[in-house]
């Protein structure tokens, strides 16, 4: 683009258009700093099938799948793509309480716990990996299978995660479901350190077997922040929590990154779930700055 002077028509490549790519070169960054976003969304057009879109999204090694890891061809597939009335198609993660465990792990009786997760790792692209001073922002739809039983251990439907040396078995928060002083609920938990946050986001019986909207903005920091909200689409859900010097970021961190499905606790309630629980998830969307 250059714009010509009718007096003076040689100025134009002298001033005018240096200007103008100065002026771009000082502009632009501030509209593509963030990262490239990341996007995965089940389809039953591909030729791929669930395992293989999530991969081509998030990695080879992106999945924690227990018929991928007993690498077992007979096994029944925990992750599938099937049909959905509202958004037309969804990955759907299904759990079996009496086979499957968590990853190739052997927990201590009374630690017991099954996982079939999708997370971003150390290979994946870097979008899908947060680092200090760094802000998240991550959005997908959740939905929780109706019969899905929850109980006073944990069950985690998301988790924001590090990988590091030290201060990372407790995630920095997760999307949960439990029940709490007797109450089912879908809560968000957050973690300072070795203790935890607890905050009501919906009643159980209000938020199963309908589209959730959720979305995390969580800046990293020692002093960090974080922002989440889960809507449904039916309208019937609105929540929003906000938190400002939130401890998102500990020492021996290397990098945070997000994790979807289902992760939860198998000790001394085991015998109240159901046999196959699972939930519903689409429209996967991260974005870093």
């Amino acid at each position: 683009l250059c714009f010509k002077s009718p007096r003076t028509p040689q100025k134009c490549g002298v001033f005018v258009c240096p200007f103008f790519w100065l002026l771009c070169s000082l502009v632009l960054p501030e509209f593509t700093h963030a990262s490239k976003t990341v996007e995965l969304q089940a389809t039953l057009e591909s030729n791929l099938n669930a395992v293989d879109q999530i991969k081509a999204s998030f990695g080879k090694y992106s999945i924690e799948a227990p018929d991928l890891l007993k690498n077992n061809p007979g096994e029944s597939e925990r992750i599938r793509i099937i049909r959905d009335k509202e958004i037309k198609s969804a990955f759907e993660f299904l759990v079996h309480r009496d086979l499957d465990g968590d990853r190739d792990k052997i927990w201590p009786i009374g630690k017991e716990r099954q996982r079939n997760e999708i997370k971003g790792y150390q290979g994946s692209v870097e979008t899908l990996k947060g680092y200090e001073n760094q802000t998240h922002q991550i959005e997908w739809h959740l939905k929780i299978e109706e019969t899905f039983k929850i109980t006073k251990e944990f069950c985690h439907f998301f988790q924001l995660k590090a990988v590091g040396t030290r201060n990372v078995d407790a995630p920095i928060l997760t999307l949960s479901g439990v029940v709490r002083k007797g109450t089912p609920q879908l809560q968000l938990q957050c973690w300072k350190g070795a203790k935890s946050e607890r905050y009501f986001l919906a009643d159980w019986e209000a938020c199963r077997g309908k589209w959730l909207q959720c979305t995390v903005q969580c800046q990293y920091g020692k002093m960090g922040s974080y922002k989440f909200s889960v809507n449904s689409l039916d309208g019937t859900i609105e929540r929003e929590l906000n938190k400002q010097d939130f401890p998102s970021w500990r020492e021996g961190f290397e990098f945070v990154r997000p994790k979807w499905g289902i992760y939860r606790s198998l000790a001394t309630v085991k015998n109240q779930l159901n046999p196959v629980d699972s939930v519903y998830l689409n429209h996967f969307s991260i974005q870093k700055r």
